[in-house]
């Protein structure tokens, strides 16, 4: 599913709102898009480059091999030229999330991926990345099920807190002109409170302008008393539907509503014709530390199959540069923690 990362609704969601720099290149006989990050430190630039969507022939090592020497033999020349991150999106494993509360199962899947991990590190000499750009792995819910069926498969938590929130006469709809205002401005707010950045005013505007011009997405919202109190856009990416940015007004999280906007929304998406529902990035199986975690446990809760993909690996261009640049970025993330 995640073929979403070379789609033309990604390439149009790069390009024309987050204005990145772009290119494509030729690997295993097919084009890749993948972006180009320059850090200005005066008078020097430096660059990264990151491909996320890469499928690699595993049973065949040495055509890897070949096709990354000539990408670095590409990208290599500018002294500047930091390195080349791949996102891999081969698959690991993946199971009934069900399953992920027996600890034999977490120790297996960790085991797979540690083993995946030392594989790829032997077989190419890529670096496991440093940075965390495309998520190791993400949960799908099937939408063939019937509501009772999908209620059923939430765990007893979740389920209870759908129903609670319809007992609160929490409402769902899809979003209409008069929420555009309010959408952004809590976004902004929770954001606020729970410490992470959002797209900007003008590249919100600019991803509504366009996706409703291609007729690829949706909007969700959760309301007691015409109050919004959870809210959330999303992708349609060939018969998914993915989900992309939402927030919850911290004012209303005792109403559970966005744990009953997801299960609204997997109503409506399987009503018009949708066979899944991608729920993104979240913490990889067998990893308690991992900073995704709670993100990840609302996630669970709503059951679904968990896939777990390869991850991101770095090709190392510049060996100075990058173990420099790696360095001041690990020591960066310290100081902010600490703080």
């Amino acid at each position: 599913m995640y073929s979403l990362y070379q789609s033309p609704i990604r390439k149009t969601l790069q390009i024309d709102i987050y204005r990145k720099q772009y290119g494509f290149v030729n690997l295993f006989w097919k084009d890749y898009f993948y972006l180009i990050k320059e850090k200005k430190i005066w008078p020097f630039k430096f660059r990264e480059f990151q491909i996320m969507g890469l499928v690699i022939p595993e049973d065949n090592w040495n055509m890897v091999r070949k096709e990354l020497k000539k990408l670095k033999k590409q990208f290599w020349k500018s002294r500047w030229n930091i390195f080349f991150q791949l996102g891999i999106v081969n698959e690991i494993t993946s199971f009934d999330n069900a399953w992920a509360r027996e600890q034999n199962i977490v120790e297996k899947v960790k085991w797979m991926r540690l083993r995946t991990r030392a594989l790829i590190k032997k077989e190419t000499g890529l670096k496991v990345s440093f940075k965390e750009n495309m998520p190791q792995t993400t949960i799908l819910i099937n939408l063939k099920k019937t509501d009772e069926e999908l209620l059923k498969e939430m765990n007893n938590g979740c389920a209870d807190r759908v129903k609670k929130a319809i007992r609160k006469w929490v409402k769902v709809r899809e979003w209409n002109l008069y929420d555009y205002d309010i959408f952004f401005d809590k976004w902004q707010i929770t954001a606020w409170w729970k410490g992470f950045s959002t797209i900007t005013r003008s590249q919100y505007d600019k991803l509504i302008r366009i996706l409703t011009k291609t007729k690829r997405w949706n909007m969700f919202v959760s309301e007691l008393d015409w109050d919004i109190i959870a809210w959330s856009i999303c992708l349609f990416h060939e018969k998914t539907i993915v989900y992309l940015y939402w927030f919850t007004d911290r004012k209303y999280t005792n109403l559970w509503g966005h744990h009953y906007l997801k299960y609204w929304m997997f109503e409506w998406a399987r009503d018009h014709w949708f066979q899944f529902c991608d729920l993104m990035g979240w913490a990889p199986t067998g990893f308690p530390d991992h900073p995704l975690v709670w993100v990840s446990k609302f996630k669970e809760s709503l059951w679904g199959m968990k896939c777990e993909y390869y991850w991101n690996y770095d090709l190392v261009l510049n060996p100075l540069l990058y173990y420099s640049f790696k360095f001041l970025t690990r020591l960066k993330h310290k100081i902010k923690k600490e703080h």
